[in-house]
């Protein structure tokens, strides 16, 4: 009863509204409903404008597929609904962002990737925003990133006991290679760029990975997209030791068959995604070799895992109704 009265105030304040600016062709109606908080028509055609600008940039670049409307349209109104849901529990938390931060990050973004700033803001009007709309943008990631941080990373804490049980059930998956031929796709991050450039290059990476699941041509995606050595030949590093490479790499090929891709693996100077061509020789690694290797599968499935359980707990206690 409480929700429905609640919900019939929305609805009658939003029609009052829509009154007022009769003199408008556009009538700025209720699509959905978080909490106390309204989503309008006019709300979700400017999410809409900016996922679209955001998916053509991609097309562009990456050679995303383009999406349906109805699909661009539900994204669009999906992304506005968690916004609502994060704003609450931020506010709940006290959560802040200085302007200091804001900035702090947007200048460390333009390092990262050598953006002057004419070309900062002509990628911003690219993604149909204008600087203050990013600014605002920002914060609030910076604030999910807060709240994730707080909600989702502390809470997830992988044993030892864990790690050598999975250990054992997968021990013959774990070896050292003598010799590989390998193809890689390095994206770089600039030392110090933050956690905003950080998590850009790593989208960037998935999305990368995406293409290859989907059929993607490696070689021709390296060539496209690395930014370390073998680029120029369709990132083929030639025949290596397996000792040459870093930990997590070598590591990560031990799971693999020859053909077969890596995920996106994080290392010092950014992330990384190897296609193993062949291999000879192979012995067991001790536990002390992989612990880490396994340690961080785990904390990345357990976050995974631990970030839906919180946003179908987020959605659970929140009143949320779509309208349209």
């Amino acid at each position: 009863m409480r929700n429905r009265i609640l919900l019939t105030a929305i609805l009658s304040f939003c029609l009052l509204l829509a009154g007022r600016a009769g003199a408008e062709e556009v009538v700025n109606r209720v699509v959905a409903v978080v909490g106390k908080e309204v989503i309008t028509s006019l709300d979700l055609e400017k999410s809409i404008r900016q996922t679209k600008a955001q998916l053509a940039s991609l097309q562009a670049s990456q050679g995303a597929a383009d999406l349906p409307p109805t699909q661009v349209r539900r994204l669009a109104l999906e992304r506005l609904i968690d916004d609502r849901l994060f704003a609450i529990e931020v506010a709940r938390l006290n959560l802040k962002v200085s302007d200091a931060e804001v900035e702090h990050y947007i200048n460390r973004i333009k390092r990262a990737n050598n953006l002057s700033e004419e070309d900062f803001l002509a990628s911003l009007t690219r993604q149909g925003l204008t600087f203050d709309e990013y600014k605002e943008n920002l914060r609030k990631d910076i604030l999910k990133h807060k709240l994730i941080n707080h909600e989702v990373q502390k809470q997830v804490v992988i044993s030892d006991a864990q790690v050598e049980a999975y250990f054992k059930k997968h021990q013959p998956e774990y070896g050292s290679l003598d010799q590989v031929e390998v193809r890689a796709i390095f994206f770089t991050v600039s030392p110090g760029a933050g956690v905003g450039a950080d998590n850009l290059v790593r989208q960037k990476a998935e999305n990368v990975l995406q293409q290859i699941k989907a059929g993607g041509d490696f070689a021709a995606l390296a060539k496209q997209h690395s930014q370390g050595p073998g680029a120029d030949r369709g990132g083929s590093l030639g025949k290596i030791k397996s000792s040459d490479l870093l930990p997590a790499m070598r590591q990560s090929l031990a799971e693999l068959k020859p053909g077969q891709v890596s995920q996106v693996l994080q290392i010092p100077q950014g992330f990384v995604i190897m296609q193993l061509l062949s291999r000879s020789g192979k012995t067991d690694l001790p536990l002390t070799e992989v612990r880490e290797q396994i340690r961080n599968k785990l904390e990345r499935e357990a976050l995974e895992q631990r970030f839906k359980d919180w946003m179908k707990e987020l959605r659970a206690k929140a009143y949320v109704k779509i309208l349209d």
